[in-house]
């Protein structure tokens, strides 16, 4: 297994685009093997970002699908492992906190194959979410720990996980650095529901906190639809089924639209004047680029956004109260701060480097 190709394994929308520069930062050292879960199976939310990044196909595609969490997290280790079995990887790297993550991490635990979670040591102390549950038990077993900060490395470390640990950076910062110059502005998307110029929200909801909630949902809506400015709402496949269900649609400030891709993703967060989320990865997109972010989440693992005054959480049982007043105080603040606390964007040589340590130790 020590000269085999490296394994790299994604399955959802951010995990496409963080794979984009790890697979190019990787094809460079070692052959690789490309996995694909299929968690994520919509054209706009996986195919559309393979082609936006420059992402070769993976040579393998799980096709998992959706499911309940034990289902999904049991489909992805036997066919992860299968693939796994035969491809003999020197090591195998997974990405953030997904059922795709832990699937193919106990695959490669169990078939005593090195394993590298990136985005390690994240914690959000709510065990009601189950990615908390799934990135603590990736790290508890991880050969190697690739940090995304100084703090996640710093739990790690009071935690005594065994894997070796290394404070790389994000690589999600690596794919915006890239690939800012290339935003799409909103004016410039089909289907975009403003006139050019026009100052708006952008939202993000995908968590089952709120999607799964009728009730819930129903009042974010609500909330939405009474903000001060226009917001814009890329809906999911799963979140638009959910509204329709409901009954909740357009109306007020609030715009429904198709999803949005990559390029088109960031201009809209770049420009907009503040962003509402439930996404770990819209915060710290905002977060860099300097845009104002309200965080529709009880706790989040990316505390550094918070406690650098560029996020503010609302919890998904108040947001029907609390998140107009919420975002009214955050676009009356002066929206400056450090965005220097997920490295430099440099985070993939630094993950390479790493891995290239931890596969030579074993020869």
């Amino acid at each position: 297994m020590k000269h085999g190709p490296l394994a790299i394994c994604y399955g959802t929308r951010p995990q496409v685009i963080k794979a984009s520069m790890l697979i190019e930062a990787s094809a460079k050292l070692w052959p690789l093997v490309t996995v694909d879960t299929g968690q994520h199976y919509d054209y706009s939310l996986n195919e559309l970002f393979y082609e936006q990044l420059g992402v070769r196909k993976p040579d393998h595609f799980l096709e998992v699908g959706s499911g309940a969490h034990a289902v999904q997290t049991a489909h992805v280790l036997t066919r992860a492992a299968t693939v796994f079995e035969a491809a003999k990887p020197r090591a195998v790297v997974v990405i953030g906190d997904t059922n795709s993550t832990l699937g193919c991490a106990l695959a490669a635990v169990q078939l005593r194959i090195p394993m590298v979670h990136v985005e390690a040591g994240l914690r959000s102390n709510d065990r009601a979410m189950a990615e908390e549950i799934n990135r603590r038990v990736v790290d508890s077993v991880a050969d190697l720990l690739c940090a995304p900060s100084a703090a996640a490395s710093a739990q790690l470390e009071l935690e005594h996980q065994w894997g070796v640990i290394a404070n790389t950076g994000d690589i999600a910062h690596d794919v915006l650095r890239r690939n800012l110059a290339r935003a799409i502005a909103p004016a410039n998307v089909k289907g975009w529901p403003l006139k050019a110029g026009e100052k708006f929200a952008i939202a993000t909801l995908h968590r089952a906190e709120l999607t799964g909630s009728a009730e819930s949902l129903t009042a974010m809506i609500g909330a939405l639809r009474g903000l001060p400015l226009p917001v814009v709402l890329p809906a999911h496949p799963r979140v638009r089924d959910a509204l329709a269900k409901l009954g909740l649609t357009s109306g007020g400030m609030l715009h429904i639209m198709s999803p949005l891709g990559y390029f088109e993703m960031i201009g809209a967060i770049r420009d907009a004047a503040i962003v509402i989320t439930d996404s770990g990865g819209v915060q710290r997109e905002a977060y860099w680029m300097g845009t104002k972010c309200v965080t529709i989440r009880t706790e989040t693992e990316w505390h550094e956004t918070v406690a650098l005054g560029a996020n503010t959480l609302v919890a998904p049982a108040r947001a029907g109260v609390e998140l107009v007043p919420a975002v009214k105080k955050r676009l009356a603040t002066d929206g400056t701060w450090d965005n220097g606390a997920y490295g430099a964007g440099d985070a993939a040589v630094r993950i390479t480097d790493a891995i290239g340590a931890m596969v030579r130790a074993r020869v």
